[in-house]
């Protein structure tokens, strides 16, 4: 009886299986011409925004008033802004699509603020983390964050 029950089971797993393979087969296919779709949109984006230079920034409570007060002010005008509030990107300039998309593509995860430019539809990227905790907690001097940020920038 026990057999019975266990191949009928199986059974219908397999029929189950037929009747969604289908299913599963097309929509694994839609979801990769989406995927490559955005991608080629995402690159034809940053081909537009050629040259554009931006500044990525979280809300992380221990910076977050150093970055506002002392940072952004010294920045270049031509420097846009994306600040991550919590997992979502708030920008003036850019769609939150993008700003995610951007933020996704940063290759070298080390830790915001980020220092970023747009180049031939490449983003060069450069994490200014280390320099700036280092002035936070350690006192060093705060002109490395700044030539840092403006050797970047140049």
């Amino acid at each position: 009886m026990e057999v019975l029950s266990i191949i009928t089971l199986i059974l219908v797993m397999l029929t189950i299986g037929l009747i969604l393979s289908p299913i599963i087969i097309v929509s694994s296919i839609n979801h990769q011409l989406k995927n490559k779709k955005l991608d080629k949109l995402y690159h034809e984006y940053l081909l537009q925004i050629n040259g554009h230079k931006i500044f990525c920034y979280n809300n992380r409570k221990n910076s977050l008033a150093f970055i506002e007060q002392q940072i952004i002010p010294i920045l270049p005008s031509d420097v846009k802004i994306i600040f991550l509030d919590g997992k979502v990107p708030k920008s003036a300039d850019y769609s939150t699509k993008f700003s995610s998309a951007l933020l996704y593509s940063i290759r070298h995860q080390v830790g915001f603020p980020y220092l970023l430019k747009i180049q031939e539809s490449n983003v060069i990227e450069k994490s200014i983390n280390n320099e700036m905790y280092n002035f936070l907690h350690q006192k060093h001097d705060v002109k490395l964050l700044f030539e840092a940020i403006n050797n970047f920038y140049q």
